[in-house]
């Protein structure tokens, strides 16, 4: 699942937003519902699956039923944190 997801981000005043799509077919293969302690995980996951070193903050999920996709909002902080080693590459 973690390779079909399409992300993008963007810095705003120094702020790091990251923002994941997931086809709402694979996210529910593997969750029930939409929850942000699911999306918190998730995204967890997916920053360590890209050895990426920011840390996830005021994690947002909604559900798009029109284009079938769930989206996954969070802002990234990067200071003072510990380095993330990439995992499943």
């Amino acid at each position: 699942m973690l390779n079909s997801i399409l992300e993008t981000r963007e810095r705003i005043n120094g702020l790091y937003q990251i923002t994941l799509q997931i086809n709402d077919d694979t996210y529910f293969t593997f969750h029930d519902t939409l929850n942000e302690v699911d999306a918190t995980e998730l995204l967890e996951k997916y920053l360590i699956f890209k050895a990426d070193d920011g840390r996830p903050d005021k994690v947002s999920i909604k559900h798009n039923k029109n284009e079938h996709v769930v989206i996954i909002k969070a802002d990234l902080k990067y200071a003072d944190n510990e380095k993330t080693e990439a995992i499943y590459q």
